[in-house]
């Protein structure tokens, strides 16, 4: 957070002592409202922290605030009581404007925000982004007690609590230590948690087919969100034809690829089944997101830009490749915050030429990989 963001501080503070007075910490609270309106692998990383609340409050009501795109990750999570629909502007892609006054817009005006101030506040509020607007809207929600993050995007001076951040803390670790500070010592792992029926689970069996007698399955999530985080589709495509045809048993392939992800990865998925020849398959744009989820799990590994299959992934415990590159050339500091234990892995750029390319090459990628399936 820079120097204008730092002014900001005096005058929120003033604002929470004035306009939205603290509230003591009850001891149990009646309801608590957790805000994460922002990316899918944001909120994957979140779902632990919904279990340290219930283990510390098991009989308050936890609601979880999040975008209408991501309310797909907390459905079944018997963590979570409630979840509403808040479609903020920052700190996200899925809103276009993100401007000042679509924020201002927002906070005032959203029917959304409007039909969370008529209950009539909560006992306790965590922005476990920690921002400016996560803070003033905690404060127009009548939020009493609030936790939030000193030292990232501000709102800290209008919170009784909060951790203060660090690069080379977890992201899901954060999410847990934010909870730890209204007195939960039972944390779990800082690992995703996603809960599946078992209606998703089969759907996903018939969309896999049979499995052949020894053959692996590998799921490739190709997209990423943000064009710097994608590997080349050309390379990705090699990457697979190089795999498949190094498993290959006769005239069946020892390897069933399957590509997911939205609508914008749809030309790319053809693309990268016309390089590999048709040995890989693709299903972009044709799941949903809970589909997807539970393709992850009938999965045996996953291959994956940095993108929310990686968190999908780390979920269900999958053996994981992870490639870096383009806006993540930090590989250490990247796994600091995103990575997780093995199975999880991540290739980033290696030898001279792989970091003047920016990316790793596709026989590094393909041999990780390889490792993961053997």
């Amino acid at each position: 957070m820079g120097w204008k963001g730092a002014l900001i501080e005096g005058p929120l503070a003033i604002a929470s002592r004035l306009a939205a007075p603290w509230g003591p910490l009850a001891a149990t609270p009646r309801e608590i409202l957790v805000i994460r309106p922002n990316d899918l692998g944001d909120l994957h990383t979140t779902t632990p922290a919904f279990a340290a609340l219930r283990r510390r409050f098991p009989s308050s009501r936890i609601v979880a605030a999040v975008g209408s795109w991501g309310s797909a990750v907390l459905t079944g999570n018997p963590n979570v009581d409630e979840v509403v629909e808040l479609d903020a502007p920052w700190n996200n892609k899925f809103v276009a404007d993100q401007s000042w006054r679509a924020i201002a817009r927002f906070l005032w005006k959203s029917e959304q925000v409007r039909s969370l101030r008529r209950r009539g506040g909560f006992d306790v509020g965590i922005d476990v982004l920690g921002s400016h607007v996560g803070a003033l809207l905690m404060m127009r929600l009548g939020v009493r007690y609030r936790i939030g993050v000193r030292g990232y995007r501000g709102g800290w001076s209008a919170c009784q609590r909060y951790i203060r951040f660090s690069d080379r803390v977890h992201v899901a670790r954060a999410a847990l230590n934010q909870v730890a500070l209204l007195g939960a010592t039972e944390l779990p792992d800082a690992i995703p948690q996603l809960f599946l029926s078992e209606s998703e689970r089969r759907d996903a069996e018939r969309m896999w087919g049979e499995r052949r007698h020894g053959t692996a399955r590998l799921i490739v999530g190709s997209g990423g969100g943000l064009a710097g985080k994608c590997w080349p589709t050309d390379q990705m495509a090699g990457a697979l034809a190089s795999l498949t045809r190094t498993l290959r048993r006769g005239e069946s392939p020892a390897v069933d690829v399957l590509l997911v992800g939205g609508a914008a990865d749809r030309d790319p998925g053809r693309r990268i089944v016309e390089l590999t020849g048709g040995a890989v398959r693709s299903v972009c744009g044709e799941t949903s997101l809970r589909s997807t989820f539970a393709l992850c799990a009938g999965a045996d590994a996953v291959l994956t830009n940095a993108s929310m299959l990686s968190h999908t992934a780390a979920a269900f415990r999958k053996p994981t490749v992870v490639v870096l590159g383009g806006m993540h050339q930090d590989q250490e500091a990247y796994d600091r915050l995103w990575g997780y234990p093995a199975p999880y892995r991540s290739v980033g750029p290696a030898s001279a030429a792989e970091r003047e390319r920016g990316w790793p090459g596709v026989e590094s990628v393909a041999g990780a990989v390889l490792s993961c399936l053997r």
